[in-house]
Order: structure tokens, then sequence, then C-alpha cells
């Protein structure tokens, strides 16, 4: 589930409201938010130890189309796709031959990322705070306000272009980064490229 969270994490964020504040970072996030309705993408996640030791890297393609559809679809080190058209999220694993199906609303609520609501300012979840430029990009760091967060900080690295790199730090020090790749903005995306039809013989479990 940790995984999921994180990966809602990133989808809310893209569909949030950030205040107005006299930071370059923070304008180049809430314009970026602001003027975004559609987002495709190349991905790299990476799963790092406390130690600094990479525990688990992959890759794979993300889509967004707002009200509440995405594709998180990875590629390495093997198929998984979550998908959400908004009232379902399928999880689909190749390996297994197995989809779960959930409610949105539902897995939403079980996650602490549910204090990021669309229609709420990121700092109703968050102390943010400007980190400057590091790398040629402008950093912000996300404190959540809920003890209950899955998450002690999240850091977003973004370009002139919009988000680059987001960075997780959990409870127990692992560190989770996503970088985007050759993003695409604001193209037509029929609705029909968010339902999930399982291959025969998949395993289907949950709320179909």
């Amino acid at each position: 589930m940790k995984l999921l969270n994180v990966l809602l994490t990133v989808f809310i964020l893209f569909y949030s409201q950030l205040a107005s504040a006299e930071s370059e970072s923070r304008n180049l996030l809430e314009k970026f938010l602001k003027n975004t309705s559609t987002i495709q993408a190349k991905f790299q996640q990476k799963l790092v130890d406390p130690r600094g030791f990479l525990l688990q890297e992959s890759a794979g393609d993300f889509t967004l189309k707002r009200p509440g559809r995405f594709i998180w679809d990875y590629v390495i080190p093997y198929e998984q796709k979550i998908i959400s058209n908004g009232e379902k999220i399928w999880i689909y694993d190749s390996e297994l031959e197995q989809v779960s199906v959930k409610k949105y609303e539902q897995v939403l609520t079980g996650a602490p990322v549910i204090l990021l609501d669309q229609n709420k300012d990121l700092d109703q979840a968050f102390a943010i705070f400007d980190q400057g430029k590091k790398d040629g990009l402008n950093w912000l760091l996300l404190i959540p306000k809920s003890q209950d967060s899955d998450f002690k900080e999240v850091e977003i690295g973004l370009t002139a272009n919009g988000l680059h790199t987001m960075k997780f730090v959990d409870n127990f020090e692992q560190v989770t980064v996503i970088e985007f790749q050759q993003l695409k903005l604001n193209e037509k995306l029929d609705d029909s490229l968010f339902l999930f039809i399982p291959p025969i013989g998949t395993d289907v479990v949950g709320d179909f």
C-alpha cells in the first residue's frame, strides 16, 4: 500500500491548488498545476535505504487527465499497471495474472494523502519551505502536518517547464525518488484510455 500512497500523492499533488507566495519555486509549481489539464511522461523510480544503497529500480509511463483519471504503467522490472477512471482503481500484476479492483473513494479515504484534496490548498496538509536551487532545479520541501502520514517529508524539484523530480522520505528513512522525463502537457486524451479490461485468464479480486 505504501507504493500506491506514493503514486496517489504524486497524482493529487498534480491535482491540487497551491496558495500564492513570494517564492520562485512555489510560483513555478503553482503555474504548472494551474495550467495543466493532462500530462503524459516517462518516469524512473528508485527506492534507496537509509545508507544510500539502491533497493529497487523501476520505470514506465505516467498519464493523467483531470478529474480523477491516471495511469502508472510500469514496464521495468516487470509489467504492472495502476489505472483510475475516477470511480475505480485497477492494480494489475502481470506476473501474478491478477488484478485488484478498488473503489476510488475507498483508496483515497484509506490513504493519508486524502489530506490533499483538489479543492484545498497544499498549505492545509503541509508546511512548505523553499529550498532554493540545486542541480539545476528549484526545490520545495513539504512536511506533512498529519502524524498519520506515511512520509516524513516530500521534496519537489521543478524546472521552468514544470515538475522534474519528487523525493519521498518515509518513517523508516527509506527514500523513493521519481524523475519525470519527456513531459507532454494538455494533449487531448480520450476517457476510454482510463478503463482497464483484464486479459483473459486474469484473476479479478475486489469491487468489480
